[in-house]
């Protein structure tokens, strides 16, 4: 394998966020894949409860989301500085809510039709499902969600919702103050440890104003949820035009690990021990401890060691938007016919999982990429045709 190093300044690729975005992206099926096999509501359920899958996804439902609006947040701010503002709006609209609502009418629509089959709420019969009811805008008793609904694209949705919101703070950011100001605080936040504890002063304040960490993905009643990855993704914006920050995440990571650990831990002695020792210790307030400790974590480890980029990582690259856009549907499809065979539930995951690799990565390479349409609406770029190579004759015939 042959890789190259780089050290990342503003104006350069950040390799060792693409990786981290890889690799959460990834993650995500993994994650999709066990809410089906531990006992919390999801789409499809297998009738299994694995104690050892509900660990692993403790340890990441509080930040794994949050480490993807953070790298959204650098993109955001590359994209800035190569844009006019409404060049950059057109682009998002394009990039983001096309594929949003292509997605919502058609990429989604399989998994509240699955998830009403399964629970006995609908009759099995798909087209009469998507063409007769699904846009009828209904929320039977016992769904997740409503149909049509967006369920695992209310990132893009969100992701869009602040790309709006923000661009006043956006366009500050480019201006002389605004340089300014972030130069001050690159000074600062640098110094010492404060890149792992600097960040807690606005969790923990909106924390305890609350008093919850509750968040519902639903857009017009999730004002924490709101908070916290608006938040994360203006740290994403800001750090990479404070390229020191990196070097901080990266000086501190031992000290962000062990705190990491430590409220990790708290959270598996408070969830599986009976008569609870820690009970006098918050559990909301562990989590909020777990978010930001594991994302710095992440990014000081990710920095030192992903710092470099190959074919798999551009590869990978290429098709992650659409890979997330489809993944969740072809988990669920999937699912809902393996639970069904009977097996050994380790196997069930197994076959789910994999097999929503495969699938989607299929679907990627067989047909999405075959058409500039769909390269569109997955929100990739289109291709140009090569014009027809005229060969001219040989001196030599």
């Amino acid at each position: 394998m042959t890789y190259q190093h780089t050290t990342p300044t503003f104006g350069g690729r950040q390799h060792f966020l693409d990786w981290l975005r890889v690799l959460a992206f990834a993650y995500l099926v993994f994650f999709h894949t066990g809410m089906m096999f531990v006992d919390w509501d999801f789409h499809i359920e297998s009738g299994h409860d694995s104690e050892f899958l509900k660990s692993i996804m403790m340890l990441t439902t509080t930040w794994r989301l949050d480490l993807l609006f953070l790298v959204s947040g650098v993109a955001i701010s590359f994209m800035m500085t190569k844009m006019t503002i409404g060049g950059f709006l057109k682009q998002r609209m394009v990039k983001l809510f096309v594929p949003l609502f292509f997605a919502c009418a058609v990429i989604v629509a399989p998994q509240p039709y699955f998830e009403a089959v399964q629970k006995g709420l609908l009759e099995p019969g798909y087209w009469y499902f998507w063409t007769e009811q699904y846009f009828h805008f209904t929320w039977l008793e016992g769904m997740l969600s409503p149909w049509p609904t967006y369920n695992h694209m209310w990132y893009v949705l969100y992701l869009l919702l602040y790309t709006v919101l923000l661009v006043p703070l956006f366009m500050f950011i480019k201006s002389e103050k605004g340089k300014s100001a972030l130069s001050s605080l690159e000074k600062w936040i640098t110094k010492g440890s404060r890149i792992l504890w600097a960040p807690y002063i606005l969790y923990l304040s909106v924390f305890f104003y609350t008093g919850h960490n509750d968040i519902t993905h639903a857009v017009w009643d999730d004002w924490f949820g709101h908070f916290v990855y608006a938040y994360i993704l203006v740290l994403g914006v800001i750090f990479v035009r404070m390229p020191k920050t990196w070097q901080a995440f990266e000086d501190n990571r031992y000290i962000s690990l062990l705190l990491a650990l430590a409220s990790y831990s708290i959270i598996l002695v408070k969830h599986h021990l009976v008569g609870d020792p820690l009970q006098f210790i918050s559990w909301d307030l562990m989590e909020m401890v777990m978010k930001w400790s594991w994302v710095a974590t992440l990014i000081g480890f990710a920095r030192h060691y992903l710092n470099f980029s190959n074919k798999t990582l551009k590869y990978c690259n290429s098709i992650v938007y659409p890979f997330f856009i489809l993944h969740q549907s072809v988990s669920i499809i999937i699912g809902y016919y393996i639970i069904d065979w009977g097996l050994n539930g380790v196997f069930e995951f197994l076959a789910v999982l994999f097999s929503t690799y495969f699938i989607s990565l299929v679907l990627i390479e067989a047909v999405i990429k075959r058409s500039n349409i769909l390269r569109i609406l997955f929100g990739m770029p289109m291709t140009k045709k090569e014009p027809d190579l005229i060969v001219k004759p040989s001196s030599f015939s």
